[in-house]
C-alpha cells in the first residue's frame, strides 16, 4: 500500500504517432481577416470609445475663430538715402524669406505682442491650474505671467509661407473673432515696428561708432599733415601752385638771366656801334643814340640854323665884320655843346652796357645759390613722399568716413521695414472650431487606428491556440481532431447533457462525426500496444474536457466498445453532474466502502458505464494509492476503454498522478480561448510526470469562424463537405 506504481509502468513513453509540425501562412490575407473577426467585439469596442471620445470632445469644446492677414516680405526693399541702389531684376534669395517666417515665430514677437495688448492680464490666456493657483497665491510675477502667456500666444499663432512666394500669412486663433483679429493685425504691426526698430537701432550704433571712428580719424589726418607741415618747414620745402620755393626762384631767375643777358648783349652792341661811329670820324653825329636824342635834334637844329645865318653874313661881310664873328662863335658853342651831349651819350652807352653785364653777373650767382637749394630740396624730398602719402591716406580715410557719417544721419531719418502689410486680418463670422466633420472623419481614423493596434496588441500578447500547426508547432504533439462547438452545428437543448444528447439522436451530423474521428484517433494511436486508458485533461477549467469525455464514451459505446467513465474531477464533478446524482462512486470504491458494481452507472441512450464522484467527502491523495491501481486494473480488464475525466492539470495535484498512471492522454485546448503559454506550460507538466500524450485536440471550434482562418483544418473544409452530414430536424 505504501509502494504505488504507475498503472502505465510497462508502457513506452513517446510523444505520440509521428506528426507533422508546420507553420500557418501568418501572412494571408484569410487569417489576417480571421484575426479581425475574432477580435472583432474588442476591435469595435475600442474603435467606437475612441471616436465618441473624440467626437464628444470637439463637441465640448470652446469654439475658437481664426484672423488671418498677409505680409510682403521685401528683403531687397530700396534705401532712399543711398544713390546706389540694388539693379532691377534681381530677386531676393529665398532664404531671406524663410528667415523672416522663422522670426515672424519667434518668441521675442510674442512676447513684444503679449506686452503690447497686455494678453498677460487676459483671462482666455490664462488656462493653466498652475498659473491660476499661482495668481491666486500671489507667487507670480509679471515676468512669469508674460512668459506662460507668451508660450500660449506662440502656439495659437500659425506663420506660414504661401508656396514659393514672398507672401507670408499670418493667423491667430481665438475664442473671440474680434480679439483673434486685433492680435493678428498686432503680430504684423509689432513686426514691422521691430523690424523698423532693429534697422533704427543699428544705424545708430553705427553712427555712434562712426562718430567716434572720424574723430580718431579726424586727429591722425592732423597730425600726419602736421607732420608734413613741419618737415617742410624744416627743410625749406614750401610751395606754391604745386612747385617748391627753391623750383620757382630758379625758373625766375633762369628767367632774368635770360632777359639779362639780352638786354647785356644789346646795350654793348649800341656802345659798341657808337664808338666805331665815332672813331669812323662822323663825330657821334650818326650815333643812333644822339639821333635820338631831343637836345641833340635842338641842337642841330640851331646849328643848322646858325650856319645859314653864318654864310649869309660871309656872303655880304667879311670875316672880320663882328656880326659873321659872333654869329660864327655861336656856332661853334653850339658844335661844342653838340660834341659834349655826343660824349656824355656815349659815356651813358658804356654805363649802361656796364650796369647789364654786372646784373647778369649777379643773376648768375643768385641762380647758383638758388640751384644749390634745390639740390638740398631734392634730397629732403625723399622723406617728404613717404610723410605726404601718409598724410593723404589719413585724410582719405577720414574724409570716407566723414562721408559715411552724412550718409547714416540721413538713413536714420528715413529707414523703411523691409515688409509691408498687403492684406490686414479681417474679422471671422464663423469658428473654424471645433469641425465636427473633421472631428468625427478624424476620430473614425484614429478609431481604425487604436483598434488595429488593439488587435495586434491582443494577438501578441495573448497568442491563443486555433489551429493544426499552433498544435503541433507550439506544443509538438499530435493533433487528435476538433472537436466543433455544438452551437455551431445543432440546435441547443435544454437538458444539462443537450450536446451529448445530440450526438445520440443525430448519430450522422458534424457534430457526431467530430466525435467519431476522435475514436478512430484513439484507436489507431495504439499501435497494438494493448493500452486502453485514456485520461483526458486540460490546462484550465472550463475547456469542455468533461463534457467532450462524456460524448467520446457516448461515441465508442454507440460504436460497439464496452467503454467506462471515470469522474476523477473530486471537486467540479462535471461527468457526474450529466449522469445524476449517485449515492457511491469512485471515493467509496478506492476507499472500500462499496464495490465497484455498486458504484458504476449505465447511460441507458448508450449503454457506455459510468463511474461517477459523489461529493461527499474529498479525501487526501486518493489516487495515490494502491486501491486506485487496483481499480484501474479492474476496470481495464473489464472494458475495451476506459476513459478518465481528469482536473486541470495546471491547478490540481490529481491531475498529474492520474495522467501519470493512463496509458496515454488527450490534452484538450479550447479553441481561440487557451492561451499558448498555458498550453506549453501543461505540456512541460505532462511531459515532467511521464505521461505518455497521444495527443492534443481543440475543443468548442465555431467552424464558420474557424473557416475564416484558412487554417487548412478539417473546419475550414466543412462547407465542402457538409452534404455528407445529415441535418438535425
Amino acid at each position: 500500500m505504501n509502494s504505488v506504481i504507475p498503472y502505465n509502468q510497462n508502457l513506452p513513453v513517446s510523444p505520440g504517432p509521428h506528426f507533422r509540425a508546420s507553420e500557418p501562412d501568418r501572412g494571408s490575407i484569410r487569417q489576417l481577416l480571421g484575426v479581425l473577426l475574432s477580435r472583432a467585439p474588442l476591435a469595435l469596442g475600442v474603435a467606437l470609445a475612441i471616436f465618441l471620445a473624440v467626437v464628444l470632445y470637439a463637441a465640448q469644446s470652446t469654439p475658437l475663430y481664426y484672423a488671418a492677414g498677409t505680409v510682403l516680405i521685401e528683403p531687397k526693399r530700396e534705401n532712399l538715402a543711398r544713390t546706389e541702389q540694388t539693379p532691377e531684376g534681381m530677386p531676393p534669395d529665398t532664404s531671406a524669406i524663410d528667415t523672416q517666417v522663422e522670426v515672424l515665430r519667434s518668441p521675442a514677437l510674442a512676447e513684444a505682442v503679449v506686452r503690447k495688448l497686455n494678453l498677460h492680464q487676459d483671462p482666455e490666456f490664462q488656462p493653466r491650474a498652475a498659473g491660476m493657483i499661482a495668481r491666486l497665491t500671489g507667487r507670480e510675477s509679471t515676468a512669469d505671467a508674460v512668459t506662460r502667456t507668451t508660450d500660449i500666444v506662440q502656439n495659437r499663432a500659425q506663420i506660414r509661407r504661401i508656396g514659393m512666394t514672398y507672401v507670408v500669412q499670418v493667423g491667430f486663433v481665438s475664442a473671440s473673432p474680434a480679439k483673434a483679429q486685433r492680435i493678428a493685425n498686432a503680430y504684423m504691426q509689432t513686426y514691422m515696428e521691430m523690424q523698423l526698430q532693429d534697422k533704427t537701432e543699428a544705424v545708430t550704433r553705427a553712427n555712434n561708432e562712426l562718430s567716434v571712428n572720424v574723430e580718431n580719424l579726424r586727429r591722425e589726418a592732423a597730425t600726419a599733415e602736421a607732420s608734413l607741415q613741419q618737415y617742410k618747414n624744416d627743410h625749406g620745402l614750401l610751395s606754391a601752385q604745386g612747385a617748391t620755393m627753391a623750383e620757382m626762384e630758379v625758373s625766375t631767375l633762369n628767367t632774368q638771366i635770360a632777359a639779362a643777358r639780352a638786354d647785356t648783349a644789346e646795350k654793348q652792341a649800341r656802345l659798341q656801334a657808337a664808338l666805331g661811329q665815332v672813331q669812323r670820324g662822323g663825330g657821334g653825329a650818326d650815333v643812333g643814340a644822339a639821333l635820338g636824342s631831343d637836345t641833340i635834334r635842338e641842337l642841330r637844329t640851331s646849328e643848322a640854323a646858325t650856319s645859314v645865318k653864318l654864310a649869309q653874313l660871309k656872303a655880304r661881310f667879311t670875316d672880320s665884320y663882328p656880326e659873321v664873328q659872333r654869329t660864327q662863335a655861336e656856332l661853334d658853342d653850339i658844335r661844342a655843346q653838340i660834341q659834349l651831349e655826343l660824349n656824355r651819350i656815349l659815356s651813358s652807352l658804356r654805363a649802361e652796357s656796364q650796369a647789364a653785364a654786372q646784373r647778369q653777373g649777379s643773376l648768375l650767382g643768385s641762380r647758383s645759390q638758388a640751384q644749390g637749394g634745390l639740390a638740398s630740396n631734392n634730397r629732403a624730398s625723399v622723406g617728404l613722399v613717404e610723410l605726404q602719402q601718409r598724410a593723404d591716406a589719413a585724410k582719405q580715410i577720414y574724409e570716407g568716413y566723414l562721408g559715411r557719417a552724412k550718409e547714416l544721419a540721413v538713413e536714420a531719418s528715413l529707414q523703411q521695414p523691409d515688409a509691408s502689410i498687403s492684406a490686414p486680418a479681417s474679422m471671422p463670422t464663423r469658428p473654424f472650431s471645433p469641425n465636427l466633420k473633421v472631428a468625427a472623419a478624424f476620430g473614425a481614423l484614429m478609431g481604425l487606428i487604436g483598434a488595429a493596434l488593439a488587435v495586434l496588441v491582443a494577438e501578441l500578447w495573448d497568442r491563443r491556440l486555433r489551429s493544426r500547426s499552433d498544435v503541433e508547432s507550439k506544443l509538438g504533439v499530435s493533433f487528435a481532431g476538433v472537436l466543433p462547438d455544438y452551437g455551431s452545428v445543432g440546435r441547443l437543448s435544454g437538458s444539462p447533457a443537450g450536446p451529448a444528447d445530440y450526438l445520440v439522436k443525430h448519430p450522422f451530423t458534424g457534430f457526431a462525426e467530430a466525435f467519431r474521428n476522435l475514436g478512430a484517433f484513439l484507436r489507431l494511436s495504439d499501435r497494438g500496444t494493448g493500452g486502453n486508458v485514456v485520461a483526458l485533461t486540460s490546462a484550465v477549467p472550463r475547456e469542455g474536457k468533461s463534457m467532450s469525455s462524456f460524448c467520446l464514451a457516448r461515441t465508442m459505446a454507440l460504436a460497439g466498445s464496452r467503454v467506462v467513465l471515470v469522474d476523477c474531477d473530486l471537486r467540479q464533478r462535471g461527468v457526474s453532474k450529466l449522469v445524476g446524482d449517485s449515492e457511491v462512486g469512485i471515493v467509496e470504491v478506492v476507499e472500500g466502502n462499496a464495490t465497484l458494481d455498486d458504484a458504476l452507472v449505465c447511460d441507458g441512450p448508450s449503454g457506455a458505464w459510468v463511474l461517477p464522484a459523489t461529493g461527499k467527502t474529498l479525501p487526501h491523495d486518493l489516487f495515490s494509492k494502491g486501491e486506485a491501481d487496483e481499480l484501474f486494473k479492474t476496470l481495464a480488464e473489464r472494458f475495451d476503454y476506459v476513459i478518465i475525466d481528469t482536473p486541470p492539470i495546471l491547478g490540481i495535484a490529481d491531475a498529474r498522478i492520474l495522467c501519470a498512471k493512463a496509458d496515454r492522454v488527450l490534452y484538450i485546448a479550447e479553441w481561440n480561448k487557451t492561451p499558448i503559454r498555458a498550453a506549453q506550460s501543461a505540456m512541460d507538466i505532462l511531459q515532467e510526470c511521464g505521461a505518455n500524450v497521444a495527443g492534443a485536440l481543440l475543443s468548442k471550434v465555431n467552424v464558420k469562424q474557424q473557416a475564416r482562418y484558412g487554417y487548412g483544418d478539417s473546419s475550414d473544409y466543412f462547407q465542402y463537405y457538409r452534404d455528407y452530414y445529415v441535418t438535425a430536424a
